[in-house]
């Protein structure tokens, strides 16, 4: 791994563990994440991909607590962003200047808003890996970075009906867009787009277990009971879009 990237991993460890000192949950998201909790995204060779940032999902309620705590830990905040974006998002820049730590406060908002107020559990670094995988799947767009995420996590986490640190929870993502037609539309968009692009990736025998994942999660997704809103958004259908393109994304 390069020093850059190792230094941003030192980085995020110290953050977390701060705030969790401080009763302020803060969870790893982004590209980042997946380095820390996918393996095999420094292992194997077609799925290594560099690391811009720092993103973090916060609590709102927390807001003025984590601006003390990086103000303590000798970040400077980016003062005109935070002043117009701090109900939802906030930025602070280290001493050098070089990166930033971006921080989404109770959703993130990029083709989908995804509510993570209740998903910042004790104990993790980074959001759950269903949450994780949802960040990225939810994205419209798709680039080789995204799918090269996408795979670790698929590669390295089992698919399963529970949380736990290590598992996929389909139950979770198979509630969530049970209400949501538009979520559940991409989502079903880009397991499907993983499983064409696959080969693209990798052509060993770990293509066979992210396949068979991907039609457990397809299968559950399809299978999970729809509620009225849903139904009735899908009679419309693709004629309306179901799904904003963000102006900016730092994945």
């Amino acid at each position: 791994m390069k020093m850059a990237d190792l230094d941003l991993v030192e980085q995020s460890h110290k953050i977390i563990c701060s705030g969790d000192e401080r009763g302020i949950p803060l969870r790893l998201l982004g590209g980042l994440a997946v380095r820390l909790s996918s393996p095999s995204s420094t292992s194997h060779e077609r799925l290594k991909r560099s690391y811009a940032d720092i993103d973090l999902v916060g609590l709102s309620r927390d807001k003025w607590k984590i601006k003390e705590l990086f103000i303590d830990l000798h970040y400077l905040p980016d003062e005109r962003f935070n002043a117009l974006h701090g109900r939802t998002r906030l930025i602070f820049y280290p001493p050098d200047g070089e990166r930033h730590i971006d921080i989404f406060l109770d959703r993130f908002q990029m083709c989908h808003s995804v509510d993570l107020r209740q998903r910042l559990f004790p104990g993790y670094l980074t959001l759950s890996m269903a949450d994780l995988l949802l960040t990225k799947l939810q994205v419209v767009q798709m680039n080789a970075k995204d799918m090269q995420d996408i795979l670790a996590i698929m590669m390295d986490h089992p698919v399963g009906t529970a949380e736990s640190l290590e598992m996929i929870d389909i139950r979770y993502l198979g509630k969530l867009t049970s209400t949501h037609w538009g979520l559940y539309t991409t989502l079903s968009d880009n397991l499907h787009r993983t499983m064409e692009e696959i080969e693209d990736f990798l052509n060993d025998e770990k293509r066979l277990t992210i396949k068979t994942r991907i039609e457990v999660m397809i299968k559950t997704l399809e299978e999970t009971p729809k509620s009225a809103t849903w139904q009735m958004r899908s009679k419309i259908g693709r004629r309306v879009e179901w799904y904003e393109l963000p102006d900016e994304v730092n994945r």
